[in-house]
């Protein structure tokens, strides 16, 4: 752990009284911002198979986890060794069928004693235990949070059987979608698109899928033709804005059949926390 006590004694003196300007003005909402960027980064290589690059974006996120940490310390909130006391005590508690005298069978059955044991903490703090869903942040990232709620709820059994009735589900909001389109209602539009895109995430998690990465694939994709496209036209002399769609529509279609200049990466799979 040397290596570790050396970083915190540099973020110490980066933040110190000597040190950088610009470390000491950020705020604590700044470094939160910054810990969930490097979080971003850190998933994007995930999926890559690349142990070293992993563990270089995983380091960029302790660095903003302890900086976080350190900006409570200064401000006399909570100190290092007091953070990770309760990251520690929190783990044991919630994992009675490890620390204590509970069985966990399987994985579902883990998760229910990890949710027992929160709403026993609540409970015990003279609240009711909040609800099922509750504890998921409206700040994260749609596609992702769809993912999370799906999670929870499959794991108290409500939940489809097999994929073929989540694309069957998915088709008929792609009816009902079709069937407002006419109307001319914005609100209703939008609630059948959303309908949609969450049975698409749905079918994601059933395939494995996930679909940050599944769209992180298709967003590059088109990137990539779309640059192929704008290549090809200003090797002709010409710019984007003064081509037809026809024209811009074959080149499109001649980028599809050469393939991706950059494909996607490996598929992130949509299982598991």
């Amino acid at each position: 752990m040397r290596r570790l006590d050396e970083l915190i004694d540099t973020l110490r003196r980066l933040r110190g009284e000597q040190g950088c300007p610009w470390d000491r003005s950020r705020t604590f909402s700044d470094l939160c911002g910054y810990l969930i960027e490097e979080a971003y980064e850190l998933q994007e290589v995930a999926a890559l198979d690349d142990p070293q690059a992993a563990a270089g974006e995983l380091g960029d996120v302790l660095f903003m986890a302890l900086s976080c940490g350190l900006y409570l310390e200064e401000h006399g909130s909570a100190d290092l060794d007091d953070i990770a006391g309760r990251a520690h005590d929190k783990i044991v508690r919630r994992h009675p069928h490890v620390f204590g005298d509970r069985v966990a069978r399987d994985a579902a059955e883990g998760a229910r004693h990890w949710q027992d044991m929160k709403d026993a903490e609540a409970r015990a703090r003279g609240e009711d235990p909040p609800p099922y869903l509750g504890t998921l942040p409206r700040s994260m990232p749609a596609l992702r949070r769809a993912l999370a709620i799906q999670r929870k709820v499959a794991e108290v059994g409500f939940e489809w059987e097999k994929a073929e009735q989540v694309y069957a589900k998915l088709l008929e909001e792609s009816r009902e979608l079709h069937e407002v389109l006419s109307l001319g209602d914005a609100r209703r539009m939008q609630d059948e698109l959303g309908d949609m895109l969450f049975s698409v995430v749905n079918l994601g998690r059933f395939l494995g899928v996930d679909p940050e990465a599944a769209l992180a694939g298709t967003l590059q994709k088109f990137v990539d033709r779309f640059g192929y496209v704008e290549r090809r036209l200003r090797e002709q002399g010409r710019e984007l804005r003064g081509s037809t769609l026809e024209e811009m529509d074959r080149l499109w279609e001649e980028a599809k059949r050469r393939g991706p200049a950059v494909g996607p990466g490996p598929v992130a799979p949509a299982g598991g926390e």
